[in-house]
């Protein structure tokens, strides 16, 4: 999971909201010929570089991309319309629906939102459930919080957070547990996101391994400037684990701030 940085209104959603503020998702969807709903999908996607908010898998095709509402739209808040809140929205995957279950069988490869709703079925997380994951809107730009097991492709807490100063309101007593309680609320640790971690790593140890061969120096900052110099790459966050000081100030020194 990576820290998302939305647009600023205005847009087809807030100007949809401004005119109809106890709008429905149904209405929101069909207005226009659904043009409102299809221009706020590919905004979202284009704020968060095709990536899902999630497990940053590349969603390119436009039939998978799902807009997620972080907090529940089934929340009917008479003094907070939560589903036409833009900025309640982020985009996702279809968090393994559609794979192959033959080779990834469900629901242990579920993932995202897919999985998150899983849980609030089996009634393990409330449908309101922002207090037991990071919303990534709210993540901090610096430092990571993620670190990756090299062994089997799973993310873990990075463990030491003295610099980082959040104002948080969980269930949980440290940043750590709450990065914990993220990766497992969302499933990013099934084996279907780490085979796909592990094949960034094999990528990347096998790109070190023939700089070497080949007396390349520079082959870290030219892997950060590759990776981290478009907007953005598959598994952005395995691959600034990977780079660590380098992509740290890489994107440092470019502003990175979402």
């Amino acid at each position: 999971m990576k820290r998302i940085k939305k647009s600023l209104p205005p847009n087809n959603l807030t100007l949809f909201s401004q005119k109809y503020p106890r709008g429905n998702w149904k209405m929101f969807r069909n207005s226009h010929k659904r043009k409102n709903y299809k221009i706020t999908k590919t905004l979202i996607f284009n704020d968060q570089g095709g990536l899902c908010a999630f497990c940053e898998n590349l969603v390119n095709d436009v039939t998978k991309q799902q807009i997620e509402h972080f907090h529940s739209k089934k929340d009917l808040n008479p003094n907070h319309n939560w589903t036409l809140d833009w900025s309640n929205m982020i985009g996702v995957c279809p968090g393994g629906k559609d794979v192959n279950q033959n080779i990834h069988p469900l629901p242990a490869n579920l993932s995202c939102d897919a999985y998150k709703d899983h849980l609030i079925v089996k009634n393990v997380l409330p449908i309101d459930c922002e207090d037991y994951l990071f919303n990534p809107l709210n993540l901090p730009a610096f430092p990571c919080l993620f670190d990756l097991d090299k062994r089997t492709g799973e993310l873990k807490p990075k463990g030491n957070y003295d610099d980082v100063v959040l104002e948080l309101e969980n269930n949980y007593n440290t940043i750590s547990e709450l990065v914990e309680k993220t990766i497992e609320h969302l499933n990013l640790n099934c084996d279907r996101l780490n085979q796909q971690r592990l094949a960034v790593l094999k990528q990347y140890n096998q790109e070190v391994a023939k700089a070497r061969k080949n007396g390349d120096k520079t082959v870290f900052t030219t892997l950060a400037n590759r990776w981290f110099q478009q907007k953005w790459l598959p598994f952005f966050t395995t691959r600034r684990i990977l780079l660590g000081n380098h992509a740290e100030n890489y994107l440092l020194a470019n502003n990175y701030d979402g």
